[in-house]
């Protein structure tokens, strides 16, 4: 009942007491989420999510909460929001707070709630997750709807803003062209090393994970299809045989390996590029 009422099930506690709920009832049975702000049920994230915005009328969710909304994550550690520098409101055990303006044209809306737009989102992720964790979602917001010189001239235009140098650093280092995680994470531990190889490039009638045209060097991630299905392994061996017979040479190198330690395996493959690249200048 209460959730078809008021969203998410949360309101005022003023809206309740008006719905003709006793305030008596509210104190001992309602839960608490904010300041003023109640919740008939245990309230889920969602409903914590609102509960900000009703608690603080010019709040954005931001930061890992806006991730999380646009679907980048698959949670979110707590609520992050944004309000007007202007504006008081304490964080708390489940809310971080930020302040500062954010023009209407960065912000938007996602499930009726007001968020902070897609590419300062990921500035702002870049400011406050692990390089690790952040990579990621870089490398598929590029590679999926983001475009780098936007991205750059929006933080050219917010000169000192926090997670500016973080997120340059990320879209320098950014693995774009991959089909598959291990590829995601052998390109970035390769662009770590000063290598930058073609990713998911055709190479006669073939595509190939990895190419370098000057060492004539070619990298295949193998999934475990290759290792688990007699019909793959034949075909990619004619595949590799013919790459070879053209004068490349073809590194394997297992999923498993990859994400085991993909440094040692960017390193191996550095090594091979480096010294052929020399020896065909």
């Amino acid at each position: 009942m209460l959730n078809r009422m008021y969203p998410h099930g949360v309101a005022t506690r003023a809206e309740f007491v008006a719905a003709g709920i006793p305030s008596s009832t509210i104190t001992r049975r309602y839960h608490r989420i904010l300041p003023k702000i109640y919740s008939a049920e245990e309230p889920t994230r969602i409903a914590r999510c609102y509960a900000v915005t009703l608690w603080q009328p010019g709040a954005l969710l931001s930061h890992r909460t806006a991730a999380w909304l646009y679907g980048w994550m698959p949670e979110s550690p707590g609520v992050e929001a944004t309000i007007p520098p202007n504006s008081s409101a304490p964080s708390t055990s489940w809310l971080t707070v930020y302040r500062r303006e954010i023009p209407d044209r960065e912000t938007t809306e996602v499930q009726r709630l007001p968020v902070v737009g897609r590419e300062r989102t990921l500035i702002d992720c870049c400011a406050v997750m692990p390089q690790a964790d952040v990579s990621r979602i870089v490398d598929e917001r590029l590679a999926a709807e983001m475009d780098v010189d936007h991205l750059r001239a929006l933080i050219r235009n917010s000169p000192r803003r926090r997670g500016n140098a973080r997120a340059l650093v990320q879209i320098d280092k950014a693995a774009m062209g991959f089909a598959s995680e291990p590829e995601r994470v052998l390109d970035r531990a390769l662009i770590q090393l000063g290598i930058r190889l073609k990713t998911n490039a055709w190479v006669g009638r073939y595509i190939c994970d990895f190419v370098d045209e000057l060492a004539r060097v070619i990298i295949e991630v193998d999934g475990r299809e290759y290792h688990s299905a007699p019909e793959v392994f034949s075909r990619d061996r004619t595949r590799q045989n013919e790459l070879q017979l053209d004068g490349w040479l073809v590194l394997r190198f297992s999923a498993v390996d990859v994400m085991a330690n993909p440094e040692k395996v960017a390193r191996q493959i550095a090594e091979v590029v480096r010294r052929r690249r020399a020896a065909r200048r």
